[in-house]
């Protein structure tokens, strides 16, 4: 047998090693329990024999006292107890150590997590952007804005931010998100026109203009540019002549053509309402700022066309009469209608209808036309009158 300690070879019979002095394990595996059933039993055994002894069965020889052996079990058994103790200490001592460092690491980590919420972030942010430290600034409504890109107020800040320090194309597309959140914001507007304005951009600002939500907006716009003259009438088809006017803001004048050409070499100065009569006709208009700087070039065309007059109503529509009746017809406003009875097309040279005229004796064909005030003739009407006294 192999010492379990230094490996030194030992008799069978030794409960010691020669070597180190190390206790013999006389079985293969230690178990706490069944020692403490051995001791029990070898106890058990002893007070056994006291009383034996004590009734006389054997008798007492005087001997000299020897010192009680150390039990081989004892000693084991208050090794692993040590050993068991110490793991357990060493256990404790680790979950103790654990629980340190996450109290710790709590004071120190909820703290940095609370001054990085969304509310903190933009708090400071605002601060930052007041004291004037616009780097600053940026940085924070940054992190905002990566926290909530939907936010308006983060959008709006670090588009703020962003021209503060120059950037203007940044600040333009975040200025430009921000709109779609609140389409009316006048401050906004501001910042985007001096965007623009900063990189000559009045391509962008005329457009901004065509799309103003309402006429505050519009005129803050005016400021930039020199906007354009409005329409009185839209393009497209009349049936009738129209009275062409303009308007500009901050009463500039306008200069107009009617033939297509450019009205900043080529336009006449507007003074009064234009009349567009029968034909297409293209309108082109612009307005001449203070300093002498033109708007973009509108227009527009328009086409009139005259609607004929409907085709003569007449009262009553023809027959044969054997007492004296009385024709009328619809006359439109402002048109006239003229009648022969002969049969022939009657023109401006033909009766001219007034009031209500009798069918004439014996057989006719009256004709019948409206001509309006714009020289447009109607179709001919044609009705058979007999009138038999």
């Amino acid at each position: 047998m192999k010492c379990k300690k230094c490996g030194a070879e030992i008799e069978s019979k030794l409960l010691y090693c020669p070597s180190c002095g190390e206790a013999v394990q006389l079985v293969p595996d230690y178990d706490v329990l069944e020692e403490e059933l051995l001791s029990k039993v070898v106890e058990d055994k002893r007070k056994a024999k006291e009383d034996k002894f004590a009734s006389g069965v054997y008798k007492v020889k005087e001997k000299e006292e020897q010192p009680a052996p150390v039990s081989i079990s004892t000693k084991k058994k208050s090794t692993l107890k040590d050993k068991i103790l110490s793991i357990e200490d060493k256990f404790a001592l680790k979950i103790a150590v654990f629980v340190g460092i996450v109290v710790i690491g709590a004071c120190i980590i909820l703290p940095l997590l609370g001054s990085h919420t969304y509310d903190r972030v933009m708090n400071r942010a605002i601060a930052a952007e007041t004291d004037k430290k616009y780097a600053k600034a940026l940085s924070l409504y940054q992190e905002a804005y990566e926290m909530d890109e939907t936010s308006f107020e983060a959008m709006y800040g670090l588009g703020r931010m962003y021209y503060h320090i120059k950037e203007y194309k940044d600040a333009i597309g975040l200025f430009k998100k921000a709109l779609k959140i609140d389409p009316d914001n006048q401050k906004l507007y501001s910042y985007l026109l001096e965007s623009y304005d900063a990189i000559n951009d009045d391509d962008s600002i005329y457009k901004l203009a065509d799309s103003a939500p309402n006429d505050a907006i519009y005129d803050l716009i005016s400021g930039y540019i020199v906007l354009p003259p409005t329409f009185s009438h839209t393009g497209g088809t009349y049936d009738e002549d129209i009275y062409l006017d303009f308007t500009t803001n901050d009463n500039n004048q306008v200069f107009y053509t009617l033939n297509g050409k450019n009205p900043t070499s080529a336009g006449k100065l507007y003074k009064k309402s234009i009349k567009i009569s029968e034909g297409t006709t293209e309108v082109k208009a612009v307005v001449r700022g203070p300093e002498g700087d033109y708007s973009e070039i509108a227009s527009e065309k328009y086409t009139i066309q005259y609607g004929k007059p409907g085709k003569p109503v007449v009262s009553p529509d023809g027959g044969t009469f054997t007492d004296k009746t009385m024709i009328s017809i619809q006359v439109p406003s402002g048109a006239k209608a003229y009648y022969t009875w002969d049969g022939t097309d009657p023109t401006e040279n033909g009766t001219q209808y007034t009031e209500p005229f009798p069918v004439i004796p014996g057989s006719s064909i009256l004709s019948v036309v409206i001509i309006d005030s714009k020289g447009n003739v109607s179709p001919i009407y044609r009705g058979e009158f007999d009138y038999h006294q």
